[in-house]
């Protein structure tokens, strides 16, 4: 069974939410939940903020925070998982943002390079550093299966 199925079949027992809010994944993370029969019983929606305005306006990330730590980095992981969860209400929340080529990258912040910040409600939230190898298509997956992934382990613990 796949990370997504069994994080499916626990938010439905547990009658809890989800949310998304994603840059560098563009929607994927959130098809591969809507995939599957059932998932408007727990996912609440998906954001796509992939330009620094929508950051700033629907998830209230800080001008201030994408203009000193780019809009590829811990903090606004973290602010987008901030915005997410007071939006939504959700239960848990899963943020991604990151770099994912072929253009794009830096010697500080290489193609691949992406940050996932997820947990629950009322609670600080894990944030992730990645670097993953491969294509655009490569990264953006490997960016959902890490995703989906540490998900499933923080709902274990």
């Amino acid at each position: 069974m796949s990370s997504q199925e069994k994080i499916h079949q626990t938010l439905i027992k547990n009658k809890q939410t989800l949310a998304l809010a994603e840059s560098c994944s563009g929607g994927r993370l959130s098809t591969k939940f809507v995939e599957m029969p059932d998932a408007s019983v727990y996912l609440l929606g998906s954001l796509v903020t992939y330009s620094n305005f929508l950051k700033e306006k629907v998830l209230k990330v800080s001008a201030d925070t994408l203009r000193t730590s780019g809009a590829v980095s811990r903090e606004v992981a973290h602010e987008m998982w901030i915005g997410l969860m007071k939006l939504s209400g959700a239960d848990f929340g899963i943020a991604t943002t990151g770099i994912a080529g072929p253009t794009g990258g830096t010697d500080e912040k290489p193609v691949g390079t992406v940050f996932i910040a997820l947990g629950a409600k009322d609670k600080k939230p894990r944030v992730i550093e990645c670097l993953f190898k491969g294509d655009r298509k490569e990264i953006i997956e490997s960016t959902c299966g890490k995703a989906l992934e540490e998900f499933l382990l923080y709902l274990k613990n």
